[in-house]
């Protein structure tokens, strides 16, 4: 049986992309390309490969959450010197955490994959980049609105990794 390497995530609208790719462009010195910014994101849970019969019931459990819009806050970027991983980070969300949680755990319950680390939420600007990129401005704080979140399949093509969704769920209060 045929599987997918899968995770849950929530997308980025395109002002936010916009933003973000500004800040990068006109404030941030780097010697290696970005992540591509179609694939900006921040993920909530990871599965892995996961087979047909086991996304369909991963898609029937996210659509049973219920979880309100909320708003996410930015103003700060990080870096992970092990992986290189550049990122912005956003502010402790209790709606986020709420969303996230379940998610994760349906994963470890479902033995699809269990994280080794704690839920730090992030989007990953760049990979393997040492040393770390250097910040000559912050980036101007903004907030995204989080209205859905989706179920991504992670898959190459010949013009690199894309990130596509193959399941929306919306947010509802």
């Amino acid at each position: 049986m045929s599987t997918r390497r899968l995770f849950f995530g929530i997308g980025l609208d395109s002002p936010t992309t916009a933003v973000i790719q500004r800040w990068l462009d006109d404030s941030v010195e780097y010697h290696k390309a970005p992540t591509l910014s179609r694939n900006w994101h921040i993920t909530l849970a990871f599965l892995a490969q996961v087979e047909a019969s086991t996304t369909d019931a991963l898609i029937e459990f996210a659509g049973q959450l219920n979880v309100a819009p909320f708003e996410l806050h930015f103003a700060q970027s990080g870096y992970w010197a092990h992986n290189g991983i550049f990122y912005l980070s956003p502010s402790p969300c209790e709606a986020l955490e709420s969303l996230a949680a379940p998610l994760r755990d349906i994963s470890e319950q479902w033995q699809l994959y269990t994280n080794p680390y704690a839920y730090l939420p992030h989007i990953t600007l760049f990979r393997n980049h040492k040393p770390i990129p250097q910040v000559r401005a912050p980036i101007e704080p903004f907030t995204l609105t989080v209205s859905n979140f989706h179920l991504y399949h992670s898959h190459a093509l010949q013009d690199g990794l894309h990130y596509t969704p193959i399941a929306s769920f919306g947010l509802s209060a």
